[in-house]
């Protein structure tokens, strides 16, 4: 192992991926150099060029860094995956931080300090984006009453739907409306 190296796993070097790759003697895993797993000792790493070379000398894949996935974004890009698709599938229900993590098997403080890194926004935030995207397609349809398209999309009552609905495009929802019903009639 040069030093070039070991500073590149003991850095979690992104740019070193797939340049090479390292294994552990204690628990016969091979790792990418930008791993997120606890630094090792430097004296149980064997480096390798490939992949199937670590395997083939009977290395398994990382459960952390998953160097056998090359698409794979992360264990915490994964979590925010998982919660923006749970929020998605139950969107018109009362949003629950508690039963949100219990569903995804995490802390919810992690929870929430994960998805906020990676996607900038917070879960609270992304459940009622939702909400309004499909609220959106509702509006479109013009006998539908504002009140009963916020009720379908989640909300209890139109002025808690009014006043999300603003703060996210900064008209209310029935000036929505009207601003598409006047596109409609445009030439």
């Amino acid at each position: 192992m040069t030093k070039e190296q070991w500073l590149a796993i003991r850095n979690r070097d992104k740019t070193y991926d797939g340049q090479f790759f390292y294994g552990l003697r204690t628990t016969k895993s091979v790792c990418k150099p930008s791993c997120p797993a606890k630094t090792c000792n430097p004296k149980n790493v064997i480096i390798f060029d490939t992949l199937e070379e670590a395997i083939a000398k009977g290395f398994h894949p990382c459960r952390r860094c998953r160097p056998d996935q090359p698409d794979w974004k992360g264990s915490k890009a994964e979590l925010a995956e998982a919660a923006k698709a749970r929020i998605e599938a139950h969107y018109t229900e009362k949003f629950c931080l508690e039963e949100l993590a219990g569903a995804l098997y995490v802390n919810k403080s992690y929870l929430v300090r994960v998805f906020r890194e990676c996607t900038g926004s917070t879960l609270l935030t992304y459940h009622n984006q939702v909400r309004c995207r499909e609220a959106e397609k509702l509006l479109q349809i013009p006998d539908l009453k504002i009140s009963l398209v916020g009720n379908r999309v989640g909300y209890p009552s139109a002025s808690h739907f009014t006043r999300i609905f603003h703060s996210l495009y900064g008209l209310t929802p029935t000036e929505y409306r009207n601003r598409y019903l006047r596109t409609l009639d445009e030439p």
